[in-house]
């Protein structure tokens, strides 16, 4: 792995667990294990190392998430999609998502942060439109919209609440009260 691998893997693993902004340069050289000057060698600014560090949660988000779903028969794939979440958000290193901490942080929509969270969560919701076009849902835009709403309040309530089996439980009947082919969807 190259040094500038392992400073961007370091400082997702800190920017999730810590927040963009609490994590200092002299924090991430050392849990990286380089100097300020080597990470300033790779990355110019921490800005820069912020959006690598958001290229590269998005690389494995996506694997992840489609291995995941992918894995469950077309039919089953919107709810694999909520049973990958509610996975992820019972895992012990949960702290919500990358993104929507990122823009929490870089409210600004111009901020690169906020940008790179708004192209990741469009990407998030393509995959879904597939996904619902696959489960042959009648209008599969507009169950990707619900699957994607759905999943996202999944996120920010196992965030804040805990991932508890009643809002999972909750978020699973939503989705398999989704119509598909033959209901108003």
């Amino acid at each position: 792995m190259s040094t500038s691998q392992t400073i961007t893997e370091s400082a997702l693993r800190l920017f999730y667990r810590q927040g963009y902004h609490a994590s200092g340069v002299e924090q991430l050289s050392q849990v990286a294990g380089v100097t300020k000057k080597t990470l300033y060698r790779h990355f110019p600014s921490k800005e820069h190392l912020i959006e690598a560090a958001l290229q590269l949660r998005h690389t494995e988000f996506m694997r992840q998430m489609s291995a995941a779903v992918d894995a469950a028969p077309s039919l089953q794939r919107p709810l694999a999609y909520i049973d990958f979440i509610a996975t992820w958000a019972q895992s012990a290193d949960f702290c919500g998502c990358a993104f929507i901490n990122a823009s929490a942080e870089y409210s600004s929509p111009d901020d690169q942060p906020h940008l790179l969270a708004k192209q990741h969560k469009q990407q998030v919701l393509a995959y879904l439109e597939a996904i619902c076009t696959e489960a042959q849902f009648k209008h599969p835009s507009v169950a990707a919209l619900q699957l994607f709403v759905i999943g996202e309040g999944l996120i920010v309530t196992c965030q804040v609440n805990g991932a508890s089996t009643a809002f999972i439980e909750a978020a699973r009947g939503m989705v398999l009260g989704m119509e598909m082919s033959g209901g108003p969807l």
